[in-house]
């Protein structure tokens, strides 16, 4: 496993929803870098759109706080028309207790600012996971 190809990420389609313009355009050249096929919205209505209409989308990364809807209830509705999609959350003010959150045990968060490596290591984490 590389940083170039983390997990075997060539052609995985990973669905990006942040409304920061800085943000996601770093988080979407991250993800490209790592070998990943990012689409991008800038909100829950959008990325629900683009969930229904792209079906290779194997993976959720949202923000926590997006206009009009959370990351939380974006997942949520996410995994009611794909059940069991994996979800990254990102955050800039959700660290160590994401349950403080209203999120459950267990779920992964990407503290805002991160590195390539955090990144690179909860997307891995996440799709090994979802294989099984």
């Amino acid at each position: 496993m590389s940083d170039a190809d983390p997990g075997g990420a060539r052609a995985t389609k990973i669905l990006l929803v942040e409304d920061d313009d800085m943000v996601r355009d770093y988080a979407q050249a991250v993800l490209e870098s790592l070998g990943y096929d990012p689409c991008v919205a800038v909100d829950g209505p959008s990325a629900l759109r683009l969930l229904d209409e792209q079906r290779d989308i194997r993976l959720l990364v949202t923000d926590m706080g997006l206009p009009g809807m959370s990351g939380p209830d974006l997942a949520d509705e996410a995994r009611r028309r794909r059940p069991g999609l994996p979800v990254l959350f990102a955050s800039g003010s959700v660290d160590a207790e994401p349950h403080a959150a209203g999120l459950e045990p267990g779920t992964l968060v990407l503290a805002k600012p991160f590195r390539k490596a955090e990144l690179a290591a909860k997307l891995a984490a996440l799709l090994d996971a979802a294989r099984g």
